[in-house]
């Protein structure tokens, strides 16, 4: 039992010691909306000694009912020294009409640390929503239609006014700005 504890603590310690390059990235952005142009920044961070050579940053999204969707967000190549940080953005693309909420995703790299190709992937999410204002907490699609009735109201009474008269219906509507004719 006590060699296969040291097995362990030695296969944790390995890469640490090694001096592999430990490297962090996060979504810079976790909000997307539906069917909107939306691009995404990943933030990369080499907190090691040794320079790190970026060749490919992407997104990828497990939307519901879809296949998992590849979003590029880098390719080509990028130097970062020890301790540096450097934010990728990708190109803006329309996001797919889904149901609202939040979904697993994760980051791939790939990056060249002395000649040696490695991937390094993290898990993040992506919150999806439906854009849309509110004013005084009415939701736009009352809003505005409302909006229009009531200006369209406002131009009539404008330009018309009510007259009462017999029988129905018991008012009628006169022009406001109307000449009569002398003859």
């Amino acid at each position: 039992m006590l060699f296969v504890a040291m097995v362990l603590l030695a296969s944790l310690s390995i890469p640490v010691a090694a001096g592999e390059p430990v490297m962090t990235a996060e979504l810079a952005d976790h909000e997307v909306h539906n069917s909107f142009m939306e691009s995404f920044a990943v933030r990369v961070n080499n907190p090691h000694l040794n320079d790190m050579t970026i060749t490919h940053v992407s997104i990828t999204i497990e939307w519901p009912g879809w296949a998992p969707t590849l979003y590029p967000v880098f390719e080509g190549r990028k130097t970062l020294a020890g301790g540096e940080g450097f934010v990728f953005h990708g190109d803006a693309v329309r996001m797919p009409q889904t149901e609202p909420g939040t979904y697993s995703a994760f980051i791939m790299i790939v990056a060249e640390v002395a000649g040696t190709q490695m991937e390094y992937r993290f898990t993040t999410w992506v919150s999806i929503t439906d854009w849309g204002i509110t004013i005084g907490g009415v939701p736009e699609f009352l809003l505005i239609p409302g909006t229009f009735a009531t200006l369209m109201l406002l131009i009539t009474a404008a330009f018309f006014r009510l007259e009462r008269q017999a029988g129905w219906p018991p008012y009628r509507a006169v022009p406001r700005f109307h000449r009569e004719r002398r003859t």
